[in-house]
């Protein structure tokens, strides 16, 4: 259950100072989210904290609050979406490119990646999403 004091959000057990650094991490989160950090080529947890500019430690919480899975699992899941995006908004860029595009330059760790997501390759999810709307009914980033 969240608490809502002030213009603080408070998760159970958390101090006030705790729940500050969160929504400082939040705001650094949407920054970094809104350049498409999640396109960067970093590898480890420990990089995109450093990235995005908060302790690893606290990007990691967060995480795990917000989104209830790990760094790099919601990292995967941003640069899945927007591949989907950019299917749909380019149907004529080769699949390795759009891999490239959010960060994953290897076109088979691309596609294993895309498949373990949506269950079907690039390749096919855009076939059978050429019709038109978007992919996931909300832009990539979404916090």
């Amino acid at each position: 259950m969240m608490i809502k004091i002030g213009k603080w959000r408070w998760h159970p057990g958390f101090s006030a100072a705790q729940s500050r650094m969160q929504h400082r991490t939040a705001e650094a989160v949407r920054a970094w989210l809104d350049q498409k950090g999640y396109t960067k080529a970093l590898a480890t947890q420990q990089a995109i904290a450093a990235d995005i500019g908060v302790p690893s430690d606290q990007l990691r919480i967060y995480i795990r609050i917000r989104h209830h899975c790990s760094v790099l699992a919601w990292r995967k899941e941003l640069r899945v979406l927007e591949a989907c995006q950019l299917l749909l908004d380019y149907p004529d860029l080769p699949i390795s490119v759009i891999g490239e595009m959010v960060g994953i330059s290897d076109r088979s760790n691309f596609k294993r990646m895309f498949g373990q997501s949506k269950g079907m390759s690039p390749r096919a999810w855009r076939e059978k999403h050429a019709t038109g709307g978007t992919a996931s009914g909300r832009r990539p980033g979404a916090v």
